[in-house]
């Protein structure tokens, strides 16, 4: 499943992509038809087959935002995490390490 992920990525740098979206990274409560999560193991492979940025998304919170930063990808897109308006800055922040 990832390795055909992985080779869809690199497909779409050749054609001209700037950036991959990659993901679901988990299971994710906000998109229940996106298909099966890659995990970790996907997500670094898919970083390893490409060169432009890669953006993970699906399952992403302050608990393991940083997971996927270390997997490879160069930023992560949470929806689920940021949702409520007062805890946007909290969230963001804790994703990103910083306190």
């Amino acid at each position: 499943m990832s390795a055909s992920f992985a080779e869809e990525a690199a497909e779409r740098e050749r054609r001209g992509a700037t950036y991959i979206g990659c993901g679901p990274v988990w299971a994710t409560p906000t998109k229940p038809d996106a298909g099966a999560a890659i995990g970790l193991d996907g997500l670094g492979e898919v970083c390893l087959r490409v060169r432009i940025p890669v953006v993970a998304i699906g399952g992403i919170d302050e608990h393991n935002a940083a997971e996927c930063i270390e997997a490879g990808a160069a930023g992560v897109a949470v929806v689920r995490a940021v949702s409520a308006a007062a805890a946007i800055r909290r969230a963001v922040d804790s994703a990103l390490g910083r306190r």
